[in-house]
């Protein structure tokens, strides 16, 4: 399914900054436009139930002790405010009145107190890069600006050789050039234009991972992990303390060759450790995009590249008139399925073509 919005958004935007958006990484050999991550959903297919004692639906859903009206989160993008003029806050304020949780990049322009004013349900979404203190530094800093979570991304958090960049284009470049500084560097008290430079080595550990989940529980901040695919991953993850996991392939940008997150999310399902939530992130289109995830396991979904095409394409409205139509979607599919919930729906209700 193509994005929303598409043709105003690539008029809105030009050519390169379009591209940008789509993520295309340098190793592709899809069409364009293509996204392998919403093509995976096409081969899907749902078993509607005729009879059924469930009510109406309620599609409220507890995630990492927070409430949201339904299991979809907004994702993180970079550079908002070449996208929009007032940047993020558009999406904010929609998220806001529509009780959905929103994740902010730390690539983004607008200060993280000015979005979390907006909207309380605001997580702060990190590069897995560079010191373990700056990471630190930012966590503390986040709580203090009222984050309502961490999102820390441990898969490809930094571009270690030159050339990988997708689409071909800097986004940390053109923040420079019209003087932007982020939240990264904003938090870290350095205030410099565009994105932290940060190396990409180490590795992560346990032990760092665990400091740092310790410090954000500490703080009232739960904490998720972005870019899990492999399901020897999990038991770590658990171990350390985080409030959940999320399967990402982080939108194929660094490299079409990554595992699909919804390939990946039977294995990761059956490996969950009990009491860790799986979140897939990648791909969705469509509240029937969002009860194909649930069958396979995950807790809720997170929506991030029709989001922004919307946004450029339309502004707030946009933006609301969208994930407006993928909830009454979602409401309506769970309806028609025999459900009061996505998460009470029967496995055996999906079938793959």
């Amino acid at each position: 399914m193509s994005l929303p919005f598409a043709a105003e958004a690539r008029a809105a935007l030009g050519p390169a900054l379009f591209d940008y958006m789509q993520g295309r990484a340098g190793d592709s050999h899809a069409a364009p436009g293509e996204d392998a991550n919403a093509a995976a959903f096409a081969r899907l297919r749902l078993i509607p139930r005729l009879f059924s004692e469930a009510g109406p639906p309620d599609l409220a859903t507890e995630l990492a002790g927070r409430r949201m009206a339904a299991p979809v989160m907004i994702g993180a993008f970079a550079g908002d405010r070449v996208f929009h003029a007032e940047g993020i806050l558009p999406v904010a304020r929609v998220a806001a009145r529509l009780g959905l949780d929103l994740v902010l990049s730390e690539e983004t322009v607008t200060p993280l107190a000015e979005v979390t004013a907006a909207h309380p349900g605001t997580w702060l979404q990190l590069r897995a890069a560079g010191s373990e203190d700056r990471i630190a530094r930012i966590v503390s800093a986040a709580a203090g600006a009222g984050a309502a979570g961490i999102v820390l991304t441990l898969m490809a958090p930094s571009h270690p050789r030159p050339g990988q960049r997708p689409g071909g284009f800097d986004i940390g470049a053109e923040l420079v050039s019209r003087g932007w500084s982020t939240i990264g560097t904003q938090l870290d008290g350095s205030h410099r234009p565009g994105v932290a430079p940060l190396e990409a080595f180490p590795r992560w550990d346990a032990a760092r991972l665990g400091r740092i989940a310790a410090l954000a529980r500490s703080l009232g901040l739960p904490l998720m992990v972005k870019g899990v695919l492999n399901p020897a991953d999990l038991a770590p993850l658990a171990d350390c303390g985080v409030a959940g996991a999320v399967a990402s392939n982080v939108g194929l940008r660094q490299s079409s060759r990554w595992a699909l997150a919804l390939d990946q999310l039977p294995a990761l399902a059956a490996a969950r450790p009990a009491g860790l939530p799986l979140l897939l992130d990648g791909g969705v289109r469509h509240g029937a995009d969002v009860i194909a995830a649930s069958l396979l396991g995950a807790a809720a979904c997170v929506a991030t590249r029709p989001v922004l095409c919307a946004l450029a394409a339309g502004g707030e409205a946009a933006v609301e008139a969208w994930l407006n139509g993928l909830l009454d979607n979602l409401y309506a599919m769970t309806a028609w399925m025999g459900a009061a919930h996505p998460a009470a729906l029967d496995p055996g209700q999906l079938l793959r073509d």
